[in-house]
């Protein structure tokens, strides 16, 4: 901590373990995992309010998943996928016994995986680091208890729910959803309260700015005059869609349809190929990264009930059709979304069809579920942590935060 590195600060993408000076900046280091996609999301979007609200904080960003050893790396991600999307019944077991007790053997075999990932966080020397994946902090429980990384964890939990995967020793602060989650964080699990902090699930800074629906339908090619239905896949549990758009034109066929495939080009191939009625709008997308602009546009989402989905859905105030959930953490989600009146379950085609053209055809029920939603979702959620985390990495009246007190 003492002498002055000559070096160049490093990408953040891949950080290194120069020196700090005595006149450096707060250091942040956010860490995601690339199981799923709303975690890393998450990351971002926290990494992203950390540098535009704190400029003199030096942030990094990393992925845990791909820092470990590379065989534990390959069976961290394609069993995950293969269990929620082939075999959610045997997901639900394993979420259900991970609830109850950390698995010894599984616990032993993550901490020697993930040798190479603590090296890289000790080698930063983080003044304080943000989790929003279960990994890391499992990972980083015995550096910090035993003292060989002083730097305080700060863990966002990304669902409408807690999990005892997210409960390690050593953990500064929780950033949850919900007072709900609070709640159940404290009840359960034990958690102290005071480090409890309610922010919402944090969403990109996009989210929390007002739409020009009329401008973004015209540069989406859509008539401005027609209602809208969005269909997110998100690459698991994508549900029946394409009987789903069918069963919606039986009833409305004015309805245009914005139908988002994700990475799963099957799928998109096969929406494209629908029979159309006449006059019928219908545009089958791939990968996206203007989320907020489609949702902005649809006059009704549908999708299933990831974390991130169901936040930037409510952040943007637009009724949420839930048509799948993987079992476990986005059914807890589900809950909380028709808990707060912002939408509703659908898990057939049938049931999809009936409350999307129930929307469309009552507009004041719509407004009413869309003032749900958007009372539900909290757009600034990733400014809200990145303030926390700022005062606690930020050097106060030339000294270091609450990790240097006492050194």
């Amino acid at each position: 901590m003492s002498s002055v590195s000559s070096k160049q600060p490093h990408p953040p993408s891949a950080p290194a373990g120069e020196e700090r000076s005595s006149g450096a900046r707060g250091r942040v280091l956010v860490i995601s995992g690339s199981a799923g996609h709303g975690h890393t999301m998450a990351g971002r979007a926290v990494t992203s309010a950390l540098r535009r609200r704190h400029p003199r904080l030096e942030v990094a960003h990393i992925d845990a998943v791909a820092r470990m050893w590379s065989p534990y790396k390959q069976i961290y991600r394609t069993g995950y996928v293969r269990l929620v999307d082939k075999h959610p019944h045997l997901w639900r077991m394993l979420y259900e016994a991970t609830d109850r007790s950390h698995p010894t053997v599984a616990h032993l075999l993550t901490r020697v995986a993930g040798g190479r990932f603590i090296r890289l966080v000790k080698r930063w020397d983080p003044d304080v680091i943000v989790c929003t994946h279960f990994l890391a902090p499992e990972l980083l429980a015995r550096p910090v208890t035993t003292g060989a990384l002083r730097a305080p964890v700060h863990v966002v939990i990304t669902d409408h729910d807690t999990h005892l995967s997210w409960n390690w020793p050593g953990i500064a602060r929780y950033y949850v959803a919900s007072e709900h989650v609070k709640a159940r964080a404290a009840l359960a699990f034990g958690f102290d309260e005071q480090r409890i902090e309610v922010t919402g699930i944090p969403v990109r800074h996009e989210f929390s700015e007002e739409p020009d629906v009329r401008r973004l339908r015209t540069r989406f090619g859509l008539d401005p005059e027609r209602p809208t239905v969005l269909f997110l896949s998100g690459g698991f549990a994508p549900g029946p869609m394409c009987r789903a758009i069918q069963g919606i034109w039986r009833d409305r066929r004015d309805a245009q349809i914005l139908a988002v495939c994700g990475r799963n080009e099957r799928l998109r191939r096969r929406v494209d190929r629908l029979a159309r009625p006449e006059g019928a709008v219908l545009h089958a997308l791939g990968f996206l990264q203007d989320v907020r602009g489609m949702m902005a546009v649809a006059d009704v989402v549908v999708a299933k009930s990831g974390g991130l989905t169901t936040s930037e859905c409510m952040a943007v105030g637009r009724p949420l059709v839930i048509s799948g959930s993987i079992p476990g953490q986005e059914e807890r989600n589900a809950d909380a979304v028709v808990e707060a009146g912002a939408g509703f379950r659908a898990l057939t085609a049938p049931e999809i069809r009936y409350r999307v053209v129930r929307l469309l055809d009552d507009p004041d029920l719509r407004a009413d579920v869309a003032r749900r939603a958007r009372r539900f979702g909290r757009p600034h959620a990733a400014d809200q942590i990145a303030d926390s985390v700022a005062a606690e990495a930020l050097p106060v009246d030339g000294l270091w935060g609450p990790r240097f007190h006492g050194a």
